[in-house]
């Protein structure tokens, strides 16, 4: 049977770094598209080096950060700062549908290698380029990271409780983020190719994806001239007063019981119907006042069984709730692994063990996304590449000696 995938046959050049950018073209290349990471001879893609809990991967360029993105794509190492490098890279170019670029804003252009040079050798090319604060405006050529957009867009200073805010976010959420935006952007872009017949520059700013993400906060803000506040775990609104994390007997558990038919359901769950009585309870209005003793009162209550416990009991009752899990708990349970979203290599040449890598947040009827190849070491596939765009071995070694390659 023939491969369904959406993007088979779809050349992409990926010449970007961390994360954001490289998860964009991950999504192509699990989708079924030809991706091409060009990175920079001896060194590549600087995630591959993180040493941090397997001090071996980082060692050998295959580090987890850059495992967990870059299966089914080939490495080509190739010097942009070159002449020689900048023609190769236009022949690449030149029959290409889609590039992906994070570089500082400017810097491809001054390679002779931006959007408007490019187009003039292949119309129908999309350019995408990933930057902190995208191609416009004063601050275009600032460098940005997570943490730095994390500051920016205001997402830390609510977060974490009134006495520990602005907290940082654990994990790298505005690059996963800004990844999936670009995504969608390339997606769109193809798109409306398919209608146009020409391509497009697609600029993304990991700013505006941040803001994205809160986008009902930012509506709040200018419509309703609320900011947010630091609530740690509880909610004090009056909305949504019974949302947050309880203490049970053994651990937290997260309820989300925002409507009112699934407060009455969960009152009635864990046999506490007697507190929409008590008059300090009985309107939402109530409820924020006294907050507090609320908690208390449902906090008494949970203690007297597990969190997985109420975890059933509540959803059973058709109210959300889930105990608070470690990122390994989750990953070994069979809410997970029913939805096939992890692939697991067995045997990666040069790695010890196996290796398991995400796959898309979204599941297709036809063509789902698969991993095929395991994710690239530096350089393996140049000569390949090289060849297949008329080189003979001879001048590769020439190219490679002057660490064009």
């Amino acid at each position: 049977m023939s491969d369904q995938r959406a993007f088979v046959g779809l050349k992409v050049l990926d010449v970007s770094r961390v994360l954001a950018s490289p998860f964009a073209a991950y999504q192509l290349a699990l989708l079924g598209a030809d991706v091409i990471k060009v990175e920079d001879p001896g060194r590549g893609d600087q995630i591959r080096y993180r040493v941090y809990n397997r001090p071996d991967l980082g060692n050998s360029g295959m580090a987890t950060a850059f495992l967990s993105q870059n299966a089914n794509k080939k490495s080509l190492t190739l010097n942009l700062r070159t002449l020689e490098g900048q023609e190769i890279f236009r022949k690449l170019a030149s029959t290409a549908d889609v590039i992906i670029e994070n570089m500082r804003s400017g810097t491809m252009i001054r390679y002779g290698l931006g959007y408007q040079d490019l187009r003039k050798l292949n119309p129908r090319l999309i350019y995408c380029s990933v930057t902190g604060y995208g191609q416009t405006g004063r601050k275009q050529r600032h460098p940005a990271y997570d943490p730095v957009t994390q500051a920016a867009s205001g997402m830390m200073s609510f977060n974490g409780t009134p006495e520990t805010a602005p907290v940082k976010l654990g994990p790298p959420i505005i690059d996963y983020g800004t990844g999936l935006s670009a995504a969608l952007g390339l997606v769109i872009a193809l798109y409306q190719r398919e209608r146009t017949g020409i391509g497009q520059h697609v600029d993304i700013s990991m700013l505006d994806a941040a803001l994205t993400l809160m986008s009902s906060l930012v509506s709040d803000v200018l419509t309703a001239g609320r900011a947010p506040i630091a609530s740690g775990n509880k909610n004090r609104s009056p909305e949504n007063y019974s949302n947050g994390s309880f203490q049970c007997a053994d651990r937290l558990l997260a309820i989300a019981a925002q409507e009112e038919h699934q407060r009455r359901n969960m009152w009635k769950a864990i046999g506490r119907e007697d507190i929409t009585l008590d008059p300090r309870f009985s309107t939402p209005q109530a409820c924020e006042k006294n907050i507090d003793t609320l908690h208390a009162e449902l906090e008494t209550t949970l203690k007297t069984k597990t969190a997985r416990e109420w975890e059933d009991i509540l959803n059973e009752s058709g109210v959300p709730a889930m105990a608070v899990r470690t990122l390994p708990e989750i990953l070994q349970e069979d809410i997970v692994r029913e939805r096939g979203f992890l692939h697991t290599f067995d045997k990666v040449e040069g790695i010890k063990g196996s290796v398991t890598v995400p796959l898309s947040p979204f599941k297709l009827g036809v063509g789902p996304s698969s991993a095929e190849t395991p994710p690239p070491f530096l350089g393996q596939h140049t000569d390949e590449l090289m060849k297949g765009l008329g080189y003979s071995e001879k001048h590769i070694a020439e190219l490679r000696k002057a660490k064009v390659i």
